[in-house]
């Protein structure tokens, strides 16, 4: 992924962020809008539930008038009257009369109240002196009929009044007159006034059948009210028309009315009797519905989410923005120098090389960047791989570029084809690292050493490869310090692309062959025991020599599956010579360090012993000096515990580093073995003091109970040499180079 992608991804996020808010929001608005349009329904819904309650209340009352003038109408109709005339005299407020301003009976056809009772005034009123209200129910009454009048002004009591009529029949059920019973307009303004069912007071008006309000609530006197509902201010046209259209067709209906800056909403709801309405005045703070504060609850909620959203989007787009060239830096570059890092370089090197083939690599390393960590101190040795980077980046031009890869290593890609050049270049780079040492005030010289390829392939990584081959040849010795990929080096990879993807395909054909070189007892002169070696045969005959594929695998860790392998082709060796009664001998067999530290690897030896069935003791196992250095107390652990089980150990190769011969007394080892080293020709013939030290690690080894082993004895001389100082066994081509194992039957073990 390069810079432009990651940049296309932060994009896209911060875009899949905000399309996620904005739908949250959207949703938001969709579910408040959908409970503010439930939470109307349902207002709506309580508030004609609420005036329902006052329209039930108030048509009670006007249904238990009509009951008790019914009642008494039941006298009269028995030819009753003086007795109901006389009660009246004595009830004096008491009983259904008490409910009356006026109680009285008109015989039909008569234009006198007959009987008329009440507490103030006469008994005689002529029907044509009483209002049209009145004489429009008592017409009603005489045909039959309960009937309420509208609201009229009684002007001998001065207060608006109903009456109410109901027949009166003779003996054969026909009307023949009317009982009338004159009601203040008290108790229907105390029904208005009262509370509902859940204790909220309404501000609720009584209308008549042309509008005009006919009373109200304490409250709604302080509203300024007209004495129509037409007339009142505060109402649109649209509205009025509105009102007009449902009052004349008796439905109930909802319009709007401002008052006091305020927009309030008015319900209308018909009565059963003369087209009258009740008239309810929204007021929020009084009434709320069943779902308002689920509404507040979750309009809340969403406002929090929205503003923690647009926060969130605010802060993560601030925070992307922020850390975007941070984010680039820690995946495109090297946190220590600054430089590209090898991800980077590669993407930025397929671009260049897309423009312009005429490139080469150059892969640069520290030599012994190991000891500089060691002398300098980790803290300095960072401040050699900055200096370093500043010089290269002085020696780079702009249409170049380079990284810093693998701790010490840097790596260049030059705009040049020129061999001459590069050298040129890179070693004005290594002239220019002598000053690191200089700044430090450090003795200790900073070598550089390079491998480079010139571009001869498509893929830039190929070429890195190449380069990288090259600087690995370049480490190998200090006489080159720039080698050049070339048709050498090319067979030199192929060869290293072989051996890595055909060996476990070889480990399974067995083409990893056997083979032993002879140990002299140089104290009794017979062949005692061999060293295995191993050799790769193809199965076209070609060889693949150990030098070539065993450093390899010590980097890649099938040294590990080779050396058991090995372990195993000796012991059914043994165990074939041993079935066919040839001489017995013990072999030593090289075992890795990888291999040596495995937590299983005691009882795989263990395993392969016990399936040959070979004792224990005829097996060496060598391992190496370094391995012997670098933990004493865990690997002595595993000495002890393979001696216990029968196993001999063996120190290869001392005298090759940096030995001490204080490790021969810290590990319990049965056999050391001195290393070529010390018998070369050169070495040996100019320096009597190697022969003196010879001498005096043998006699070391004698004394701690430790055989001695010399390798690389390759002349009489040599055999010499080793027998006058005291050596047990002497291995060399002196006496036979490695052989095949069957080879080595037949001329040793008969």
């Amino acid at each position: 992924m390069n810079e432009k992608e990651i940049q296309r991804r932060i994009f896209r996020i911060t875009v899949l962020t905000v399309a996620v808010s904005l739908i949250l929001i959207v949703c938001a608005g969709v579910v408040i809008t959908s409970m503010l349009r439930a939470e109307k329904n349902s207002y709506e819904a309580q508030m004609k539930a609420f005036i329902n309650e006052y329209k039930i209340n108030m048509e009670r009352q006007m249904d238990s008038d009509i009951e008790s003038l019914e009642t008494l109408a039941g006298f009269i109709s028995n030819s009753r009257l003086l007795e109901l005339e006389n009660l009246a005299d004595g009830i004096d407020g008491a009983g259904t009369a008490a409910l009356f301003l006026r109680l009285g009976y008109c015989e039909k056809g008569s234009d006198k109240i007959r009987i008329s009772m009440t507490r103030e005034l006469g008994r005689d009123l002529p029907i044509s002196e009483r209002a049209p209200e009145l004489q429009e129910v008592i017409e009603k009454g005489w045909n039959g009929e309960n009937a309420t009048s509208q609201v009229y002004m009684d002007v001998t009591l001065k207060t608006p009044v109903i009456a109410y009529s109901v027949p009166v029949y003779d003996e054969s059920g026909i009307p023949k007159g009317c009982l009338l019973g004159v009601r203040a307009l008290d108790v229907f303004l105390d029904i208005l006034n009262e509370t509902t069912l859940s204790q909220i007071s309404l501000d609720v008006a009584w209308l008549d059948a042309d509008g005009n309000f006919v009373g109200h609530t304490e409250e709604e006197e302080g509203r300024h009210m007209s004495a129509s509902i037409f007339s009142q201010e505060g109402i649109s046209e649209k509205d009025r028309s509105l009102l007009r259209e449902n009052m004349a067709m008796g439905r109930d209906c909802t319009i709007s009315y401002q008052y006091g800056g305020s927009t309030y909403g008015l319900y209308l709801e018909p009565l059963d009797r003369n087209d009258w309405y009740l008239l309810c005045i929204d007021d929020s703070d009084k009434v709320k519905s069943p779902v308002y504060f689920m509404l507040l609850a979750v309009a809340a909620t969403f406002l929090i989410i929205l503003v923690l959203s647009i926060a969130s989007i605010w802060y993560g787009s601030r925070i992307l923005r922020k850390n975007n060239r941070e984010l680039i830096r820690t995946a495109y570059y090297d946190s220590l120098t600054g430089l590209f890092n090898m991800k980077r370089f590669e993407q930025e090197a397929s671009e260049l090389l897309e423009q312009d083939g005429c490139r080469s690599v150059a892969a640069l390393n520290i030599r012994h960047f190991r000891y500089i960590n060691e002398i300098f101190g980790k803290k300095q040795a960072d401040q050699v791989l900055c200096e370093l980077a500043l010089i290269i980046r002085e020696n780079i031009r702009e249409d170049e570029r380079f990284c810093r890869y693998n701790s010490d290593q840097f790596c260049m890609l030059l705009h040049t084809v020129e061999e001459e050049e590069i050298r040129r270049r890179i070693g004005d780079i290594m002239k220019s690292c002598e000053r690191i040492s200089r700044r430090f005030n450090r003795n200790y010289p900073i070598q550089i050493y390079a491998g480079a390829a010139v571009n001869q392939v498509t893929r830039p990584d190929e070429l890195i490869d190449r380069a990288e081959f090259a600087l690995k040849q370049a480490r190998q010795g200090v006489e080159r310090d720039i080698v050049f990929y070339d048709e050498k080096l090319h067979k030199a990879e192929e060869l290293v692309r072989l051996i890595e993807s055909s060996k476990n395909e070889a480990l399974e054909k067995e083409e990893f062959r056997l083979f032993l070189q002879p140990k002299r007892d140089l104290a009794s002169g017979e062949i005692a025991s061999a060293e295995a070696l191993v050799r790769w045969i193809r199965e076209d005959g070609s060889v693949i020599f150990p030098d070539q594929f065993i450093p390899l695998f010590e980097l890649n860790g099938f040294c590990a599956q080779l050396d058991l392998y090995m372990v195993a082709q000796v012991c059914r060796k043994l165990r074939q010579w041993e079935d066919e009664g040839r001489r017995p001998i013990s072999v030593s067999v090289n075992q890795s360090k990888l291999l040596f530290y495995q937590s299983d690897y005691v009882e795989r030896l263990c395993q392969i012993t016990e399936h040959y069935n070979i004792p224990r003791s005829r097996i060496t196992l060598e391992i190496l000096e370094g391995l012997a250095a670098e933990s004493i107390g865990e690997l002595n652990k595993t000495i002890m515990l393979l001696k216990n089980l029968g196993f001999k150990i063996s120190l290869d190769d001392f005298g090759s580093g940096y030995s001490s011969l204080n490790l021969l007394t810290r590990i319990g080892i049965d056999e050391v073995k001195l290393d070529r080293g010390f018998l070369e020709q050169e070495v040996f013939r100019e320096s009597e003091s190697q022969a003196v030290l010879m001498k005096h690690i043998v006699n070391l080894a004698r004394d701690l109970s430790i055989t001695t082993v010399v390798e690389g004895v390759e002349t009489a001389e040599n055999e010499a040499f080793i027998r006058s100082i005291g050596v047990d066994y002497g291995q060399g081509y002196y006496y036979s180079r490695p052989i095949p194992s069957d080879e080595f039957a037949e001329k040793y073990l008969q």
